[in-house]
């Protein structure tokens, strides 16, 4: 087994590696315990691997590297503290800028399989305490995501948390996560339910119904350095717009065919971007209107197919998961 020296100290125990096309090495396994002094404190790459059945962890190899040879990113053996920004949280795995900076923590780093279910996994999570300018708030998360400077960049929830921020728009109960510009302004923010927002085309009931959660760098409520609305997605609101000459236009959500089934449908969430002298939407097929030369309005759509679940406000049947 191999030894190298790395911006943290020397690794040993290297089981196998794999490598950039210049033949520098891109990742690796380490079989032994090996101590790392880096800017966020003692780390401990991952070397006892699980036995068959039991909780597997999502990234399998030790360290990750730049093509420089400063590592990139260490999966911890067991959960250590580590030393952030906004203080000392227990962690799983956490990357690293090249000039050694934290990139992103994450408190938990294990694979959802068979053998082990996402429930399984968030009954490991802990609810952690933020004191932010955009918000006090107790939660579990997937991650956090800083820029170089250390300043917080998102934070992604866990799946079923929900925690209210303070947007340009005022308080707002969102779910996912958020995203922030490196002075502390929101930047992105995701609503746990449907948020009926003032836009300058009218008020859009912004919800996204096919949001991944993966991670909190974007979301479909944006607004811009200065906290003007910049874009939102809906699936609850249409738009009516008349230009000069031109039969007035319907503009909605559409339906296709479900990820799900054969014989479902769903409804596509609407981008509507608010620029500064038009409007840009996204739709089944992209629309853009100069502003000042079309007239645009705002419809509550009567139906609404949403596949994540069984219904929501504005189906079929009913029911009201969308405003949970």
């Amino acid at each position: 087994m191999d030894t190298i020296e790395t911006s943290f100290g020397t690794v040993s125990g290297i089981a196998d590696r794999t490598t950039y096309a210049s033949g520098a090495i891109k990742s690796c396994r380490v079989a032994v315990e090996n101590r790392l002094q880096s800017p966020v404190g003692t780390l401990v790459p991952l070397y006892q691997m699980a036995a068959l059945g039991e909780r597997q962890k999502k990234d399998r190899r030790s360290l990750g590297f730049f093509e420089s040879g400063k590592i990139k990113s260490v999966a911890l053996d067991c959960a250590m503290p580590v030393r952030t920004p906004l203080g000392v949280f227990k962690a799983e795995a956490v990357s690293f800028y090249e000039d050694g900076a934290i990139n992103r923590l994450f408190p938990l780093n294990g694979q959802i399989d068979g053998y082990w279910s996402e429930r399984n996994e968030g009954a490991l999570a802990e609810r952690l305490d933020f004191d932010l300018p955009v918000g006090r708030f107790s939660a579990k998360i997937i991650s956090l995501h800083f820029y170089p400077s250390g300043a917080l960049k998102s934070l992604t929830l866990w799946p079923g948390e929900r925690i209210t921020l303070q947007t340009p728009l005022g308080p707002m109960r969102i779910r996912t996560g958020f995203s922030l510009y490196e002075d502390g302004a929101v930047r992105s923010v995701e609503p746990a339910g449907v948020e009926a927002l003032a836009t300058p085309v009218g008020v859009v009931k912004a919800f996204d119904a096919e949001v991944m959660g993966m991670n909190a760098d974007q979301n479909s409520v944006r607004f811009s350095p200065a906290g003007r609305l910049i874009s939102v997605k809906t699936i609850h609101t249409g738009l009516r717009v008349l230009v000069t000459g031109e039969a007035e236009r319907r503009i909605e959500p559409w339906e296709t065919a479900s990820l799900i089934d054969d014989v479902g449908r769903r409804t596509v969430p609407m981008l509507i971007e608010f620029g500064e002298c038009s409007i840009k939407v996204v739709a089944e097929r992209t629309h853009r209107f100069e502003q000042g030369k079309s007239s645009i309005t705002t419809f509550s759509r009567d139906r609404v197919i949403r596949e994540a679940c069984s219904s929501c406000a504005g189906c079929e049947s009913g029911a009201s998961c969308c405003q949970h």
